[in-house]
């Protein structure tokens, strides 16, 4: 089998040679029959051998009717539109229900007849028309063997088209023989195994088991595809994977985003055929990526509506405001904060929010609030319901200490509060808000430690947070502070505040983005070196370092608009150049007082 590149030998009769360019939003093709598109989605065969022969049928789903086009590494090869051989094919899948056969159905039988021993092919499925909706690419030919080493690789392209549909991408790996028992996952460009933050590999050996299949999934058995060579039927030994791309920032460059597998059986020790199929969605989606702003803009975005933009200040000193919508001055007749009830009966209404933007069910985070000069805080951590947990006065969280730029040295306290939590919605991704304030609304100055984040290169442009800029925090003098220090040595930590999906620039045209604190020339002023702080948390010392990053934004007098949800800052954490990968920590100093 099986690896990666561009080239191919036609075994069907009547196909067409397309031309193939990289369209900014996808992979435009251009057939000699006149079928056109420009929003293809790329799935790559990397490095196939040649001497073997493999079939490719794109299905469409409610109507659409899909091009299919396969192209070796020169960019030449086949077309197929409603074909008669694929118009047999249905299928039974968990993401699709019951998908009965289609005129409308493209297939090709392909071959890798290069010069080379092993060349790359693309399977690129367009809309006849360029016409958006919902297909599933199905692959046959493939095998497991013991002359396979890592396994079969393949490369999936990701289009903005493909974010905007809301449709889930989601592989399946269905064995065709009974003695093949099923296992991906995925690789990065060094095929080593992918990570999630907490540690576990993203894969799947039994769909369904949530301990041996990554995310969301659900068993095989009783799934099925039927085909020209019969029906290949799920079973519980299946594999699925399925990303919900809701959000997902993707880079400029298309080549940098791919989502890349290995298909293998458990532990390589059984063998025989396999099956792949793709279930992919597209909607028309704006073609220019997020990008550095090169605007001035309001550095306040509504969290709820990606996109909008409702007013705020400019630069973060206060003297600024959006010219597109007046913000309201009176920051002391607006309510001080969150309010919060506890069940314990502890409350507060000057609560400050920090929200973890669509988090991910299955993973953990820690979110631990400490005080400064006697304040005691109160941690609340809430879904989208409203509902959650609260902490005061934390046994754990009394071990935590930290020595910061901004801080100082602050010893442990048991005041401080804690919370283990996780995205226990029924979706995959939910936003979760993490609110502290006062005990008895006290005010004063507290740092929010939060951990279990991780870079890895699923990220896009990497993971998101909001906070809620509040009155109270706008009458203290205290700028907020964020840190962002890697767990990992091999992490060099990258931060950015984001407006639009875009990276905010400041009035005097400063991008507001830092990648080594204390380095004006990569880090927004003022900044100082991390290298000798630290944060002592239960886990141990997390110590600063040379690459580590802080972003300082004077909140001081800025006035704030009527709607709360249109006084959020919005930040992306990642790596420099998405080029590094590990666990992070990160830290918010923040500050508030009465009007």
């Amino acid at each position: 089998m099986k690896f990666r590149s561009y080239m191919l030998g036609l075994l069907m009769a009547v196909l067409f040679i397309p031309a193939l360019s990289q369209a900014q939003q996808g992979v435009s093709v251009t057939c000699d029959n006149g079928a056109t598109f420009d929003n293809g989605i790329e799935v790559i065969i990397n490095q196939m051998r040649s001497g073997f022969t493999y079939t490719a049928t794109a299905v469409g789903l409610n109507g659409f009717d899909p091009v299919l086009a396969v192209l070796g590494e020169n960019g030449e090869g086949l077309c197929s539109d409603d074909d008669s051989a694929g118009a047999s094919y249905e299928f039974d899948l968990p993401t699709t229900g019951g998908v009965a056969a289609s005129n409308l159905s493209a297939q090709v039988r392909f071959s890798q007849n290069s010069a080379e021993s092993f060349a790359d092919i693309s399977l690129v499925v367009g809309g006849f028309g360029a016409a958006t909706g919902e297909f599933v690419l199905i692959l046959e030919g493939m095998a497991v063997t013991d002359a396979d080493g890592q396994g079969d690789p393949f490369s999936l392209r990701l289009t903005p088209e493909m974010v905007a549909s809301g449709v889930p991408l989601t592989v399946y790996m269905l064995g065709r023989e009974g003695n093949v028992d099923p296992l991906m996952y995925r690789i990065d460009g060094d095929r080593n195994p992918l990570e999630d933050s907490s540690g576990g590999i993203i894969g799947c050996d039994d769909g369904g088991d949530t301990n041996r299949c990554w995310g969301q999934s659900v068993s095989l058995d009783g799934a099925g595809v039927a085909t020209n060579n019969g029906i290949v039927r799920g079973e519980s030994l299946d594999a699925m994977l399925s990303f919900d791309l809701n959000g997902l920032a993707l880079s400029s460059d298309a080549d940098q985003n791919f989502f890349n597998f290995v298909m293998t059986s458990y532990e390589q020790a059984t063998f025989g055929q396999y099956l792949l199929a793709f279930h992919i969605g597209t909607a028309p989606a704006d073609s220019a990526p997020a990008q550095q702003s090169t605007n001035n803009q309001s550095a306040f975005g509504n969290t709820e509506t990606s996109g909008t933009d409702k007013g705020g200040f400019v630069d973060g000193s206060g003297g600024g405001t959006d010219s597109n919508q007046a913000p309201n001055t009176s920051n002391a007749s607006l309510s001080p904060g969150v309010a919060v009830d506890c069940d314990g009966g502890v409350s507060f209404t000057n609560g400050v929010e920090i929200r973890v933007i669509q988090m991910r069910s299955g993973f953990n985070y820690t979110a631990t609030a400490i005080g400064l000069n006697g304040f005691d805080p109160v941690l609340a951590v809430l879904g989208e319901s409203g509902d959650g947990l609260c902490s005061d006065d934390d046994d754990i969280a009394a071990r935590y200490e930290l020595d910061l730029p901004t801080t100082g040295g602050v010893a442990g306290s048991n005041l401080s509060s804690r919370v283990t939590f996780a995205n226990n919605s029924s979706g995959t991704f939910a936003d979760i808000s993490l609110v502290v304030g006062g005990f008895g609304d006290a005010t004063g100055e507290f740092v929010l430690i939060l951990e279990g984040m991780g870079v890895t290169d699923g990220d896009g442009a990497g993971d998101p947070f909001a906070l809620r800029v509040t009155p109270g925090m706008t009458f203290s003098d205290v700028p907020l502070s964020v840190y962002m220090i890697a767990r990992t040595n091999q992490l060099d930590p990258y931060m950015y505040q984001v407006v639009n999906d875009e990276i905010y620039v400041d009035a005097d045209g400063t991008p507001v983005l830092c990648d080594d604190a204390g380095d004006s020339s990569r880090c927004y002023a003022p900044s100082e070196n991390l290298s000798g702080s630290f944060i002592e948390t239960a886990e141990g010392r997390v110590n600063g370092g040379d690459f580590d990053a802080m972003l300082v934004r004077s909140v001081s007098g800025v006035p704030l608009n009527e709607d709360a949800n249109s006084n959020f800052l919005r930040f992306n954490f990642t790596s420099f150049d998405q080029a590094t990968f590990g666990q992070y920590l990160l830290a918010f100093h923040i500050g508030t007082a009465a009007p």
